[in-house]
């Protein structure tokens, strides 16, 4: 059975847990310091590299940022590396007594055995309590035997803390040498001024806002003018603008140093540099001497401009046109007089819109559209003009919100449209050169305008004198077009007499009101000779006979033709060809050699028929050219009042009904034969039959031709009758006359007998 001693705790010896205590305290208070030293240093070193990259380089601030966090993260991490997971780290009595077995190798493992049982029950199974207890005593008397200073190597801590003593000496005499730089520094790195360092040379970029950037109309160039200050210690040689443009490499490059500035007399030394066609934006800074400005901005925005226009026309009231909209596209063309409203939308808002009116002699001062006198989006506007008397060039140069000017204004060239006169397409129908004193002078053919016809006149003179006129319609409706059908002037109204000269023409007026009064348009100007009915037909038995003569030469071609076709010929040398060979062939013929090869037959009708189809079409255009001027004829005896019944029979049914039969009928029957015979002439079974139809119709062509020509004598017999006629009853006037004046004498003479 086990006794109270044999179970009775051993506790170590004061000198042990004291010596344990003071090695503890000894190594936290190393940590402790190498710890904070080195936090120092890691202070210092980043104070001078701040320092010396801020005083280089000048970073933005947050750039600044950065640095200050990663100076913060990396302190936090010294001192929780070097300091916190170190006391962090468990420090008993047994990890004490460790360190020292192994720095002092004379305690033979005692401290370590009297620290391990130390404080439990002496157990007799586990160890022998009495050797315990010696144990226990001689690591107590050992312990006079051991330095602490011995179990720390110093070196490493004293380099250590030289290291922060001189990295601090070195700050603290920086800050005593340039209080101003410490505290420049620290208003940079520390509060993230803005503030520069102290500089010898000041440079100022003009035209920037405060933020530093320029708008600019991309692909247009910008002008960068940087100044430097001559009141200040230095003035550079070299001034450097240092950019990138988007999507681009960084480049740089020297500005251009304007003229020699003077100090005291100039304030400012300029340089220049110019960037050329600015299609994206661009970032770049400016250095010279020791300064420098940092973050500037080109901005390439779009140039404001015009991309939709549109008139919107309102037409004189005359016109009686509605209003309409045109979208602008090259030269605008506008009736005169009409009212436009320029009508347009921009590709971005504006802020002003100025309108120039150039080409002209004395233009008007511009118009000016402010922002109030836009639309509500900015981007549209409106201009009235009044009405439009002359032509006009307007000139549209636009001002946008980013305080970019239009690089080129916007010209709407407005060309007026004069109102023209009435156009008048008129003839006489059925007179000629002459008329007689009871002639009726028949007027067709149109009228036009484009807005309508207000009244339409004959105007006349006689014997050059006085116009005068005469109504022909009443138009109260105003028509565009006017059809003249057969209306006439009464020659008998003007009571002309034999040998005068009457001159006549259409006139016709539109609706134009505007200066200068309506338009007034004007068919062909006829001159008229006042004949008596025998001379006029007298003239136009003249003209009679020109066209009997100008008709025989007709029948003659008509003859040529009809002869063309009888002398084609099928068959002949080709087909004794093919009737040759074989056993049973005749002997050859002596004359054979003479006579054409098939190839020349068939030129040769090849050439007929091309000539006999020009002769029929030059025919069948005559032919109604000759029908067509003896229908004049007859008109012309109609409104000349001088026909008679029998006399236009003669004329229309003997004459020009047939005539128009011959044209219009039987030479393009004829014309169709010959065509289809030039269509058969290689083929000798079909080309006879085909030639023979085609001269059938040519002989019926001349029997009809001579059946007309025959009338044609027989009118210009019976007009010679009616002239002997005449003459005899002239001579009969005559001889009554002087039978008159044969008495009268004998009766003078018998009175003064």
């Amino acid at each position: 059975m086990t006794t109270a001693s044999d179970t009775a705790r051993i506790e170590l010896a004061p000198q042990i847990r004291g010596m344990l205590a003071r090695l503890r305290a000894r190594i936290r208070r190393y940590v402790w310091i190498e710890g904070l030293a080195a936090a120092v240093v890691w202070l210092g070193l980043a104070f001078w590299v701040t320092l010396l990259l801020d005083w280089f380089f000048e970073p933005p601030a947050g750039v600044r940022l950065i640095a200050l966090i990663t100076v913060g993260m990396i302190l936090l991490a010294v001192l929780v590396q070097r300091i916190a997971y170190r006391l962090m780290a468990p420090l008993g009595d047994a990890n004490m007594a460790t360190v020292l077995e192994r720095r002092f190798p004379q305690l033979d493992d005692a401290l370590l055995t009297a620290v391990a049982l130390a404080g439990r029950k002496a157990d007799p199974s586990d160890c022998n309590p009495e050797m315990l207890e010696r144990t226990c005593r001689e690591a107590a008397g050992r312990m006079e035997e051991v330095r602490l200073g011995e179990v720390f190597n110093p070196a490493p801590l004293r380099r250590q803390v030289a290291s922060a003593m001189a990295i601090s000496a070195s700050v603290v005499a920086f800050a005593l040498l340039q209080p101003a730089a410490l505290g420049t520094w620290a208003q940079r790195s520390l509060a993230l001024s803005p503030e520069l360092w102290p500089r010898y040379t000041r440079l100022v970029v003009e035209g920037f806002d405060d933020e530093g950037r320029v708008k600019v109309a991309r692909g247009s160039e910008f002008d960068l003018v940087a100044k430097a200050d001559t009141s200040w210690p230095a003035v550079p040689e070299v001034v450097e603008v240092r950019y990138r443009a988007e999507g681009g490499r960084r480049q740089r490059e020297s500005m251009s140093r304007r003229g020699s500035a003077v100090p005291g007399r100039d304030a400012y030394q300029e340089y220049t540099h110019r960037f050329e066609s600015v299609l994206a934006s661009i970032d770049f800074d400016v250095y010279g001497g020791d300064a420098a400005v940092r973050g500037l901005r080109i901005e390439a925005v779009d140039s404001p401009t015009i991309n939709e226009m549109r008139l919107a026309v309102q037409l004189p009231e005359y016109t009686a046109r509605p209003d309409r909209t045109l979208p602008v596209s090259g030269v605008m063309q506008v009736p005169l007089g009409s009212r436009v409203v320029v009508q347009a939308r921009s590709n971005k808002p504006l802020v002003r819109v100025q309108i120039d009116s150039v080409l002209d002699d004395a233009p008007p001062p511009p118009t000016i559209l402010e922002a109030e006198d836009l639309d509500a989006d900015a981007q549209g506007f409106e201009l009235a003009l009044p009405p439009l008397m002359d032509d006009k060039t307007l000139q549209f140069t636009l001002f946008d919100t980013d305080g970019i000017q239009s690089r080129r204004p916007t010209q709407l060239r407005l060309v007026t449209i004069a109102d023209m006169p009435p156009q008048l397409a008129v003839r006489l129908r059925g007179i000629g050169s002459a008329v007689t004193p009871r002639a009726r002078l028949p007027v067709v053919g149109e009228i036009r305008d484009d807005y309508g016809i207000a009244r339409t006149w004959f105007e006349y003179s006689i014997d050059q004198g006085e116009p005068q006129t005469r109504p022909i319609h009443q138009l109260p409706s105003a028509p565009a077009t006017v059809v003249l059908n057969d209306e006439a002037m009464e020659v008998a109204d003007l009571d002309l007499e034999v040998g005068q000269q009457l001159a006549l023409a259409v006139k016709a007026a539109d609706l134009y009101d505007l200066s200068g009064g309506p338009n007034v348009g004007s068919g062909d100007r006829w001159q008229l000779e006042v004949v008596t009915a025998d001379q006029l037909r007298t003239m136009l038995e003249a003209r009679e006979l020109v066209l009997r003569q100008r008709f025989e030469q007709i029948i003659r071609e008509a003859a040529e033709t009809r002869d063309l076709l009888a002398r084609m010929e099928f068959g002949g040398a080709a087909a004794d060809e093919r009737g040759g060979g074989g056993n049973g062939e005749k002997p050859p013929d002596p004359e054979a050699a003479d006579r054409p090869t098939a190839m020349q037959q068939l030129t040769a009708r090849t050439l007929r028929v091309q000539r006999a189809l020009q002769n029929s079409r030059k025919n069948a255009h005559e032919t109604k050219g000759v029908a067509e001027a003896f229908d004049d004829i007859e008109l012309q005896l109609i409104n000349n009042r001088v026909d008679t019944e029998e006399l236009r029979m003669r004329l229309a049914e003997g004459i020009a009904q047939p005539l128009h039969a011959i044209a219009d009928e039987a030479l393009p029957e004829l014309e169709r034969r010959v065509d289809s015979l030039q269509q058969a002439l290689e083929d000798e079974r079909v080309g006879p039959a085909r030639r023979d139809r085609a001269r059938q119709q040519a002989d019926q062509v001349l029997l009809a031709m001579e059946v007309v020509l025959q009338r044609m004598i027989e009118l210009e017999s019976f007009h010679e009758a009616v002239e002997m006629l005449r003459q005899i009853i002239a001579l009969q006037g005559d001889l009554e006359q002087q039978t008159k004046q044969r008495q009268k004498q004998r009766l003078l003479d018998l009175l003064e007998d």
